[in-house]
């Protein structure tokens, strides 16, 4: 069965607004009984808000048996996982509306639930076992008592299947009311016994009708009322809202029944009783102020009654009753309006029922008094009492006359628009039958004996459908209001059947009645229906036919509302109706809405906005959108429409517009993606609207246009079954003048109609329309009609009669087929009315290219490898360059701008917001509609990196995919553009996420999409390598500024990023290779800042060699048989004195030395001190140092076994912004020199000194001991202890000064207390004591060195101070340097910011919060709290970090760079200067996932 992803976010919503549908399909060929239709997947992101101890309650029946229950929710888990998305799969059985929420527990543990999510299963129709689409659907609307005897109904029913309809609508078939409407039902459980003997009669007639005529049957069903003199509601008048049941009714109703009595006093009062114009109405107006208004005294339902009030309070004053003293302030004491509302608020009930119904509590209000008063005579008390109750009802008499100005206004407005009006029904003379106003109630003797006034029915104008307007939330029958139907009582259904047992056990026949009988409803007055209502009775329907076709007209006033209704109710379409529109202009729109998607629309594909499944995965998927196996994705939409050239209920053309545009009105709407319906007597041309009520005359029928009706119903039935997805259904309409043209086309066969259209809103003058040119299609002529009216219509007391008319055949226009284009000229007799339909044929387009384009894109892959990848998908500027020699760049798209990579990723970063919006304005969509020179480009390209093997395969696919949609017509171009190029993307991304490892193939898109930054940043390069002599694939730092030549490989970064990106990954040969090439060029003990091919390294980064051993150590924790890197020997770049050669002198990599050696050969040289001059140093090496910051020195202070370094004029650690503006002062002054012990460089050397301790242990190294600088040798081991020792009385700064003592620190410059220092020993001391995101690393990688809680404590205060949205600020604010803006190309005279010598003085760098977030879980975990039943990470814990990651998971979508950037200003505001994908940045984030799918909690 189907399978359908539903992707949801964070909080459980869909980004788009609208109703979530499944699509209505045939059953398939192997169904039976109870198997499932679908398999709704719901996709919830990992470690989200809702995830936490997070549950799914859905209301979908487990299996095919259980009854569907609308409450009745059952649960599944969400799983705890930060790395995977969870996916839970539901059967589902049957069509129906479903929901489902999530409860989960928020931040403060407390259980939230979200709100319920719908969606809807629409029914699978079927006529005589042929399936029947959504769109397929023709409907007409028959009313049953103008069908004449039973004998005549074949002959109707012959007509209506003769016009290819293949659905009727009956109106109410029951016995109606004395009004005779349909709608007005005398008994729901009885068929109107003048046309049907029983209930076997209709199920016979609806069963003939599909069998022999192949229609299927809906009807009314009428939930609000029924007739005013149904039997039934004497015996129940509980059913109605009457003055027991609804008490707020009172008044209303003793209104209406003065307005009535005054209505039959008119002559008695000498008021005219025929009202010919306003004067008259305004003599009414008056007596309705004397003799209704004034008689009623209808204040007396608002107030208080003051004289009653004071009385009971009298008598509680005089029983000596000890009152009690309430807290009352003294500013209310002293305001007797603020008195009064004090006792309105406490002391009174205010309510609409009967008179006086509102009261104040004696009692109480004598306590208020009492206690605001310091009397004891009741006379003083009375009198206060008198002001206060007086006050009280002051707002009670202004509700009053209010509600009285409003009783007036709409009585005016109803009684002139009734009898006054041109455009009214003028009623004509006021009597006993036609009262001056509508009864709003229904007066009867019950058979208890009582009198009951039962509310009667209508609508509201811009009423609330959610709001009863007969209950206590509103005043509608008291302030006239309702549009009322005085023939219908609305019926009461209270809060549930115990609320009226009756009428909700009498409905619920009906509606077991009607849904064994019919195929579908219409549900009637849906927008005044209660929801409540509406789910029950639909449910119910749904369990004796399943596959019940719902539909509904809305007058909600609103989409969103519309949308509430659908989803609750679980309606299959909205009746939508051409007539509506008012001009020719407004039925364009509503033909352009209903048609279909545009042309040329772009194809849907899972692109890179979904988590690919991993390769080999054993469930297959037949209904993808590509070859990945990703499922279709429901997303919520419009609702699906039945779109009606003419509804029951609303006027003629004849009436609104001319009967000849009857026909292009039809045709326009026959040609639509929707269902389409009609009312008889449309097409049969009926003069005017027909009166359900009082029409009693019978159909006729065989004039108007029938007979173009099943021709244009015929080609819909051929486009609505020639493709059941949405996205193939598209149009294009146009509108001049008179004219509308509708193109149908089918986008994947090709294959389509047009439709000229000329309407005739009213009579016009002649408009000539220019020869139309259908751009690359083959145009056929079908048919040509015109509509001629030939007569008026006249009158027949028996049957209703059509206008005169006659449908004329016309000339066939001229169509001329040239070049390829068809160009339909109209011919000479054209008039309005008419309309002509041609059958299309776009060349080259057709289902077999629809699947040449869809296959073969992933066996096109086999073979590539991850540097393939890299040039297939990316290749920023400046690399792309590089691999042509300087001849190639990547594309320039006019009025866009240049893609950021030449590859694949550079187009779908600008085509996957294209696609998924449909923008076929975009710049992109207008480029390739002009010409084709992108297609070139991107096969030309490739040849740069032709191979004789797997690129050149996948070049062969792309381009002859290519090359065939160079044939099809211009305006299509953008469309198949976007899908070869589209799935060739799906393809290579496939291919790059199965070269991971299984963590990665089975993780959510996050993690794919952070993965995938390997192979953005790892390639081949002509200008630099890994090796001097030979092209080995190298990273980059980061894009486009670190992509090539010399500024490409940098030791620092490298090693940094090896463990996400390339060790995470699974590429672990790429890790070995880095790690080698940079060990060859170890010197001073030091691994190069910038590596350069090896050609020319430079040696100025006091980190990058402890970076270079976190790696090593790294590598042999994680790759199987790591530890055999040890004794990999490498051919050293400089001899081991140090002393500079070139590269290529004789004595360049003239030796070998093993790993395991260069690890020691790091140790004991910083054990033993470093210092040397840079070589080559002066302004050729670096234009911006001064000549002391050359001089570089790192030694170990034996006292505390930490390692110190650099100078107050060189910055050696990741923190290496040097000063440039002379203007400014600040050249050759570093922004952060941190020198000194750096924090982060003595966590990495504990780290460091740990490994080897355990690698010594194990056999695996050969050294125990160093020497050290001050002489003599040290135990490794005695130096990892004295640095453990040492280190936190170094960096720690406690929280209470109390604790100084016990630490090295001066209080005299703290700044943030509870905290790890950045430094320790700098050259100004206050650097010491600033909070920046250095501590993390330490405490990532050397855990053991930091107290738990007073690491954890750090972490919360770093936490709240200086993490951002994406990185964190490299400075505490509060500091006096802080500085969060970079501009490196401001060159101003402010010493601080100057070319952006503020580079990490506050701007907020992504790399760091990957450590950040590991040292966060890390100790967080250690809490037991953290942890789950199972020692892992508990939800609260993994949503710890997930909700930290959130903007990094939107940055990552958003950026056309696919990566995360370097940095950021303030509050993660974008930095221009920053690299937009910086490999660090992911490759840390990456180490997290790392973290968590190794289970390795605690770093």
């Amino acid at each position: 069965m189907t399978t359908l992803i539903l992707k949801v976010d964070e909080n459980g919503e869909t980004k788009e607004k609208g109703v979530v549908f499944l699509p209505a399909l045939p059953l398939p060929n192997n169904y039976q009984d109870g198997d499932y239709l679908f398999n709704l997947r719901l996709v919830i992101p990992a470690a989200c808000p809702i995830s936490r101890n997070g549950i799914v309650w859905i209301n979908v029946p487990e299996d095919a048996d259980t009854p569907f229950e609308r409450s009745k929710y059952h649960k599944r888990a969400i799983e705890n996982s930060f790395t995977c998305d969870n996916e839970l799969d539901f059967k589902i059985y049957k069509p129906g509306s479903y929901s489902y929420y999530i409860s989960y527990r928020d931040d403060s543990n407390h259980l939230k639930t979200t709100r319920k999510f719908y969606f809807v299963v629409p029914p699978s129709l079927y006529i005589n076992n042929e399936f029947i689409p959504l769109n397929a659907i023709a409907l007409e609307s028959v009313i049953s008592k103008w069908l004449g005897p039973r004998t005549n109904w074949d002959n109707v029913f012959n007509e209506i299947s003769k016009k290819n309809y293949n659905m009727v609508h009956f109106t109410p078939l029951q016995e109606r009311g004395e009004s005779d409407s349909p709608y007005s039902i005398f008994d729901q459980l009885t068929f109107d016994p003048n046309l049907f003997e029983n209930q076997q009669d209709v199920e016979q007639l609806v069963q003939k009708l599909q069998k022999e005529k192949n229609l299927l049957s809906i009807t009314d069903v009428v939930f609000n009322h029924t007739a005013n003199n149904s039997t039934w509601l004497r015996d129940h008048p509980d059913a109605g809202y009457n003055k027991e049941t609804a008490p707020h009714l009172i008044s209303a109703i003793e209104l209406d029944g003065k307005l009535l009595e005054f209505s039959d006093r008119l002559k008695e009062l000498n008021y005219p009783t025929n009202l010919n114009n306003v004067s008259d109405l305004l003599k009414i107006m008056d007596g309705i102020k004397v003799h209704v208004l004034g008689d009623l005294k209808l204040w007396e339902f608002y107030v208080i009654d003051v004289k009653n009030s004071l009385n009971e309070l009298k008598q509680i004053w005089d029983s000596n009753h000890q009152f009690e003293k309430i807290e009352i302030p003294e500013d209310i004491k002293g305001s007797l309006v603020k008195l009064a509302h004090f006792v309105a608020e406490n002391a009174a009930t205010i309510t609409l029922a009967d008179r006086y119904a509102n009261k104040v509590d004696p009692l109480k209000l004598a306590t208020i008094l009492n206690s605001a008063f310091d009397v004891h005579s009741f006379e003083e008390i009375e009198e206060n009492a008198h002001k206060i109750l007086d006050e009280v009802n002051l707002p009670r008499y202004k509700e009053y006359d209010n509600d009285v100005g409003d009783i007036m206004e709409q009585l005016f407005n109803r009684i002139k628009y009734l009898r006054v009006d041109d455009h009214g029904p003028k009623l004509g003379e006021i009597n006993k039958k036609n009262p001056l106003t509508e009864p709003y109630f229904t007066r009867f003797t019950a058979k208890d004996g009582k009198d009951y006034q039962l509310a009667n029915n209508g609508w509201i104008w811009n009423g609330n459908p959610l709001v009863d307007f007969a209950s206590n939330q509103t005043k509608s029958y008291l302030t006239r209001e309702v549009i009322i139907w005085g023939d219908c009582v609305k019926l009461r259904y209270g809060s549930g059947p115990q609320d009226s047992p009756y009428l909700w056990n009498r409905i619920e026949e009906y509606v077991k009645l009607s849904a064994k009988i019919f195929d579908g409803f219409r549900i009637d007055n849906c927008h005044s229906t209660p929801l409540h209502v509406g789910e029950y009775f639909l449910d119910l329907a749904r369990r004796i036919k399943p596959n019940l076709y719902v539909v509904a007209e809305l007058f909600s006033g609103s989409e969103d509302m519309d949308n509430l209704f659908v989803e609750r109710l679980g309606i299959s379409s909205l009746i939508r109706e051409a007539m509506q529109a008012w001009s020719v202009d407004e039925l364009s729109r509503l033909v352009y809405r209903h048609a279909g998607l545009p042309i040329g629309s772009f194809q849907p594909l899972p692109l890179d906005d979904f988590a690919y499944p991993p390769d080999g995965k054993d469930e297959v998927i037949t209904n993808c959108l590509s070859e990945i196996q990703i499922p279709r994705i429901l997303k919520p939409a419009r609702t699906h429409a039945l779109f009606m050239d003419c509804t029951h209920d609303n006027e003629t053309p004849y009436d609104k517009r001319t009967v000849e545009d009857t026909l292009p009105n039809a045709a326009l709407v026959s040609l639509c993606a929707t269902a389409v319906g009609s009312v008889f007597g449309y097409d049969e041309c009926y003069p005017h609207l027909l009166d359900v009520v009082n029409e009693k005359r019978q159909y006729t029928f065989g004039n108007g246009i029938g007979e173009v009706k099943a021709k244009l119903y015929e080609i819909r039935k051929l486009i609505s079954n020639s493709s059941y997805n949405a996205e193939d259904h598209e149009m294009h309409v146009h509108h001049e003048g008179q004219f509308i043209t509708l193109q149908r086309l089918n986008a994947k066969t090709g294959e389509g109609w047009f439709l000229i259209a000329r309407t005739k809103f009213h009579q016009a003058e002649d408009q000539w329309l220019a020869p139309v040119v259908l751009k690359g299609t083959k145009a056929s002529h079908e048919f040509s009609y015109s509509l001629e009216k030939i007569g008026d219509p006249s009158n027949d007391d028996s049957k209703l009669t059509s206008v005169p008319v006659h449908v004329k055949k016309l000339e066939s226009p001229k169509v001329e087929y040239i070049n390829g284009d068809s160009e339909i000229s109209l011919p000479d007799y054209f008039p309005q009315g008419s309309i002509i339909v041609l059958k299309t044929t776009i060349e080259n387009v057709n289902q077999e290219l629809d699947d040449y384009i869809r296959n073969g894109a992933i066996k096109s892959t086999e073979g590539l490898t991850l540097y393939d990848l890299n040039a297939l998908l990316y290749k920023c500027e400046s690399e792309e360059r590089d691999a042509s020699a300087g001849q190639d760049g990547v594309y320039d798209i006019p009025n866009h701008g240049k893609l950021v990579y030449a590859g694949l990723q550079g187009w779908i970063s600008v085509l996957r917001d294209v696609i998924q919006n449909n923008d076929l304005a975009h710049p992109i969509s207008d480029h390739l509609r002009n010409g084709l020179w992108a297609l070139d480009y991107i096969t030309n390209r490739l040849q740069k990196y032709r191979d004789d093997g797997p690129i050149d395969t996948f070049t062969r696919w792309l381009k002859t995919r290519l090359d065939r949609i160079k044939q099809v017509p211009f305006f299509l171009v953008p469309r198949y553009f976007a899908l070869v190029i589209g799935i060739a993307y799906e393809a290579l991304r496939f291919r790059a996420l199965t070269s991971f490892v299984p963590e990665i193939q089975n993780g959510n898109l996050f993690l794919q999409r952070l993965a995938l930054t390997s192979i953005q940043m790892t390639g081949i390069m002509r200008s630099t390598s890994l090796a001097p002599f030979k092209q080995v694939p190298s990273m980059a730092a980061g894009l486009p500024h670190f992509s090539y030549d010399y500024m490409r490989c940098w030791g620092r970064d490298v090693f940094i990023s090896i463990r996400g990106l390339l060790l995470a990954t699974g590429r672990y040969e790429d890790a070995r290779n880095h790690i080698l090439n940079f060990a060859a060029t170890l010197k001073h003990g030091m691994i190069p800042n910038l590596l350069d091919a090896g050609r020319n390294p430079r040696y100025n980064a006091r980190d990058a060699a402890w970076f270079f051993l976190q790696c090593i150590q790294d590598y042999i924790h994680i790759v199987p048989d790591g530890e055999k890197i040890l004794h990999d020997k490498v051919k050293r770049r400089f001899p081991l004195d140090d002393r500079y050669i070139k590269h290529d002198d004789p004595e360049a990599f003239s030796y070998e030395t093993s790993i395991e050696d260069i690890i020691y050969e790091i140790l004991s040289r910083h054990a033993k001190g470093i210092k040397f001059r840079e070589a080559n140093a002066g302004p050729r090496l670096d234009s911006q140092m001064k000549d002391e910051g050359f001089n570089v020195e790192v030694f170990v202070d034996w006292e505390t076994g930490l390692v110190h370094g650099g100078s107050q004029f060189n910055c050696g650690t990741w923190m290496d912004k040097m000063g440039e503006s002379a203007k400014a002062g600040n050249k050759g002054v570093p922004g952060t020199p941190r020198d000194g012990a750096a924090v982060e460089i003595n966590g990495l050397l504990k780290s460091a000194l740990r490994f080897v301790i355990q690698l010594n242990k194990k056999g695996l190294f050969k050294y125990d001991s160093v020497e050290k600088s001050t002489g003599g040798q040290i135990k490794i081991k005695d130096w990892d202890g004295l640095l453990q020792d040492n280190f936190e009385k170094c960096f720690y700064v406690p929280k209470d000064p109390k604790e100084d003592s016990m630490y090295r620190v001066d209080p005299a410059i703290v700044n943030r207390r509870g905290i790890y220092k950045d430094l320790y020993k700098t050259g100004k001391p206050y650097e010491d004591y600033q909070l920046r995101a250095n501590f993390p690393i330490a405490m990532t990688v050397a855990p053991e060195l930091f107290t738990p809680s007073k690491a954890l404590e750090a972490l919360i205060i770093a936490d709240e101070v200086i993490r951002g949205p994406l990185g964190m600020r490299t400075l505490d604010p509060s500091d006096y340097n802080y500085r969060p803006y970079y501009i490196n190309s401001d060159d101003s005279d402010d010493f601080a910011t100057s070319k952006g010598r503020n580079y990490h003085q506050g701007p907020e760098w992504v790399w760091c919060f990957g450590y950040f977030l590991r040292a966060f879980h890390a100790f967080h975990y250690q809490d037991e709290s953290f942890k789950n039943d199972l020692g892992e990470p508990s939800s609260e814990l993994n949503q710890l970090l997930a909700v930290r990651l959130k903007e990094h998971r939107k940055w990552i979508r958003e950026s056309p760079w696919a990566g995360l950037t370097e940095l950021t200003n303030k509050d993660g505001e974008l930095c221009h200067d920053s690299s937009p994908t910086q490999a660090w940045s992911t490759s840390c984030l990456l180490d997290l996932h790392l973290d968590l799918w190794n289970k390795n909690f605690t770093s």
